[in-house]
């Protein structure tokens, strides 16, 4: 009857725990709430828990949660801290990187051959599937996405540059990102010390590039524009929009709807627009996802 009683305890010690970090839990972590390993694998063996990998268990949820695999390898890095500890102590420590931080950001068609994470310091795994980087990086760089520690969209989209991924496809990555959740100038800071080797004049050309190269990423510039800054603009075209989808460019009709939105343009309420700041607050993405 006792040992049910304990057994009951440790069951729910166990999930709460897991239910603090999206389904999982480490060994170590369990052993500091006061859960034996020898009940760990009893509850494994029960189907109560499974586990994923070398000193991590998962419930169903954690197990086929969404990025299960880079939950789970991100836990294995440091077993003895719980996760809270790590994002309050060390957020520098080991970030989801490249590939695997694009496609956590659900972007490009990068798919990852490891998981990859970056670290101030210096670890080494024995796992074949984890790849770890060694490199300074501050937590500007740093944000959180679905739970997880993660390079920023611009530090992500420089990390795919500098390891000389084709630069087509991570102009398909940047393409998906959504305009005013990029901060352009820590973009330009960090694509500046590699736009030389990859033919463009400073970090600036390269932007340019990257957002010439991405049709979905002029769209949503577009329409970002047109519900912002620009939308007293576009209410005035408003009633010509139907003869230009209507009408050849060669009719009268459309030359018409052109000169009435030229001279609609020119007026002088409309010139502020000009000397508008375009609405990009830096950071916008932090804690989006």
């Amino acid at each position: 009857m006792r040992y049910n009683w304990c057994m009951s305890k440790m069951v729910t010690v166990a999930l709460d725990l897991a239910s603090e970090q999206g389904g999982m839990l480490t060994t170590q972590q369990a052993l500091r709430r006061g859960v034996s390993r020898l009940t760990l694998s009893r509850l494994a063996g029960q189907g109560v828990i499974e586990r994923l990998a070398h000193g991590v268990y998962a419930t169903a949820e954690g197990a086929f949660g969404k990025n299960s695999a880079l939950k789970a390898a991100w836990l294995s890095l440091d077993p003895h801290r719980f996760a809270f500890e790590r994002m309050e102590d060390d957020p520098a420590g080991f970030t989801v990187t490249h590939r695997p931080a694009a496609e956590l950001w659900g972007i490009g068609q990068l798919i990852p051959d490891k998981l990859e994470f970056v670290s101030t310091s210096r670890k080494r795994t024995r796992r074949e599937d984890v790849r770890l980087r060694r490199r300074a990086i501050t937590s500007d760089d740093i944000t959180i996405v679905e739970g997880l520690p993660c390079t920023t969209i611009e530090r992500t989209i420089a990390d795919l540059i500098d390891s000389h991924e084709d630069l087509s496809l991570v102009a398909d990555a940047f393409g998906d990102t959504t305009f005013g959740k990029v901060d352009f100038d820590r973009l330009r800071a960090l694509l500046d010390p590699l736009a030389h080797r990859n033919g463009y004049e400073n970090g600036s050309d390269f932007v340019r590039f990257l957002m010439s190269d991405s049709i979905e990423f002029e769209r949503s510039v577009v329409a970002s524009m047109l519900s912002g800054p620009l939308k007293p603009l576009m209410d005035s075209f408003r009633p010509q929009l139907p003869h230009l989808v209507l009408n050849p460019p060669s009719s009268p009709a459309f030359k018409k709807a052109m000169a009435d939105i030229a001279k609609q343009a020119s007026l002088e309420e409309f010139r502020p627009l000009a000397q508008a700041p375009l609405d990009n607050p830096k950071g916008a993405q932090r804690g989006d996802r």
